[in-house]
């Protein structure tokens, strides 16, 4: 058959199905089973089928395109969640863009503004820091409302709050990962802790602090303010920290880190100023990235599922683009600890604990 010259019916032919469902295979449209997909995208390759993508997009009013919008491309723990989205959509022929916000609460408006006029068919997002801002309450709200050509735009938030009950949220279980982290520590007979968090107006502060404040209260403990340094997820500020509560004399034996960069930097001011790790201060981080595997001692951390928060967020953001109208949900995602030499030489180079909370 001449390249171009085939039609709808002859590609159905070809994958032995029906028209109907070889346009919701082009069109994106509908539940297809993956065989019946793939036999189909054989069939149009098999005959020479051309579509006509601009044509096909003004009758489905479907563009095959999302967009991602993250604070920053910088931090290693955005990675393996965009991968878990990106190869979700890549399946279903649906293009993910990526967008950066640097966590500017007036940017990241600026961006979701464009991309409804764009016609995006639906938004991941992970907001920055701006919860205090006038009009984000107002903001929030407006994220449930997004349309195109009289059709909604559905929103999924990533490591979030809720910010608005009428959204969707997948993010990991951030209380019970800081309770499991400061517990371990605890159990290993450290008292005086130091809190190296992120800061206060960061999306998840608040649930990780709690979680960090409950493990305390159940061994009739308080964290106290004196040991609490807020840090931006760099190895850097965990350095500097770290030093500087070593240099106030503040007597601390273990540490609490927000993620695995500033934990990192924290062990190397330890390993600077002289003080054995976990001898004298045990360290814990929080992401699992390979950082915390290839410092020396390696870091005791708590393992965020971070593809499956990309996958399970695209997964529930594709059912909202196919017109599910089901309650907004809200999925909180387990953790584990893989403890290693940072908190206990004799750990060896892992041991991975699971928490049922």
């Amino acid at each position: 058959m001449k390249k171009g010259a085939a039609n709808i019916k002859d590609v159905a032919a070809a994958a032995g199905v029906s028209i109907s469902t070889v346009s919701r295979v082009l069109n994106h449209s509908g539940n297809v089973d993956d065989g019946l997909r793939a036999r189909v995208k054989r069939a149009v390759r098999d005959t020479g089928y051309s579509i006509n993508p601009i044509a096909s997009s003004l009758k489905s009013a479907r563009r095959n395109q999302i967009a991602i919008v993250i604070p920053t491309l910088k931090r290693n723990y955005y990675t393996d969640i965009i991968k878990g989205i990106s190869e979700f959509f890549y399946k279903k022929d649906i293009i993910p863009v990526i967008l950066e916000s640097d966590g500017i609460f007036e940017r990241e408006q600026e961006l979701i503004l464009n991309l409804e006029k764009q016609w995006v068919d639906g938004i991941i997002l992970i907001p920055g820091q701006h919860k205090e801002k006038a009009d984000y309450a107002k903001y929030a709200d407006s994220l449930s409302n997004l349309t195109k050509s009289g059709t909604g735009i559905p929103v999924v938030l990533v490591e979030a709050p809720r910010i608005n009950p009428k959204l969707d949220v997948v993010r990991a279980d951030h209380e019970a990962a800081f309770y499991a982290m400061a517990e371990h520590l605890l159990e290993i007979g450290r008292r005086r802790i130091a809190y190296l968090g992120n800061a206060e107006d960061a999306p998840l502060y608040g649930f990780a602090t709690q979680g960090v404040e409950r493990a305390f209260a159940a061994y009739g403990l308080t964290l106290e303010q004196k040991y609490i340094r807020n840090n931006n997820y760099t190895v850097l500020e965990g350095y500097c920290s770290m030093k500087e509560l070593i240099e106030e004399g503040l007597s601390v034996d273990g540490v609490l880190c927000v993620n695995d960069q500033v934990a990192a930097g924290a062990l190397s001011a330890c390993l600077e100023q002289g003080v054995f790790v976990p001898q004298e201060i045990a360290i814990v981080g929080f992401e699992g990235t390979a950082l915390s595997i290839v410092t020396s001692p390696s870091i005791t951390t708590m393992i965020a599922p971070r593809f499956q928060i990309g996958e399970t967020a695209a997964e529930l953001l594709h059912r909202r683009m196919e017109g599910e109208k089901s309650e907004p949900k809200q999925i909180l995602l387990r953790v584990h600890m893989a403890i290693r030499a940072s908190t206990m030489n004799s750990a060896g180079k892992s041991l991975d604990v699971m928490f049922s909370e």
